[in-house]
């Protein structure tokens, strides 16, 4: 099982998230995917980043999230201008009527973000968001 290096952007009080549906079920998950070889956890969150919602950040600190054994992940503090996110990569490829990746802004109050997946999501933006 890889590590993920996972993206976590507020900017202007909104969280950068892609909405998901799939299988009758709608959630959200912050930008982010598996780290390869030979590459940086960094690296692969503004790779990540990119791939998802087309937009370029910076990297700040690494938060102070519990990595979790089912599904590792490291959680970044990212800085990115506040603009549309376009979806790019393996999701734009894998997205079908049954199957949607849809980046957005949501503010940090939406109901939407009850649905933040998985839980050490929510820690890390919360984190952030201090």
């Amino acid at each position: 099982m890889r590590i993920r290096a996972v993206a976590v952007v507020i900017e202007r009080d909104h969280l950068l998230v892609i909405r998901r549906r799939r299988a009758g079920r709608e959630y959200c998950v912050l930008p982010g995917g598996g780290i390869e070889p030979g590459e940086t956890p960094q690296d692969a969150c503004l790779r990540e980043l990119a791939e998802e919602t087309g937009l370029a950040g910076t990297v700040g600190p690494l938060l102070p999230v519990p990595v979790d054994s089912e599904a590792p992940a490291l959680y970044f503090t990212v800085r990115t201008a506040f603009e549309r996110p376009v979806l790019g990569g393996p999701e734009a490829r894998q997205s079908s009527p049954t199957n949607t990746y849809e980046p957005a802004w949501v503010p940090l109050d939406d109901p939407a973000l009850a649905h933040l997946v998985p839980p050490p999501a929510r820690k890390a933006v919360r984190h952030q968001a201090v």
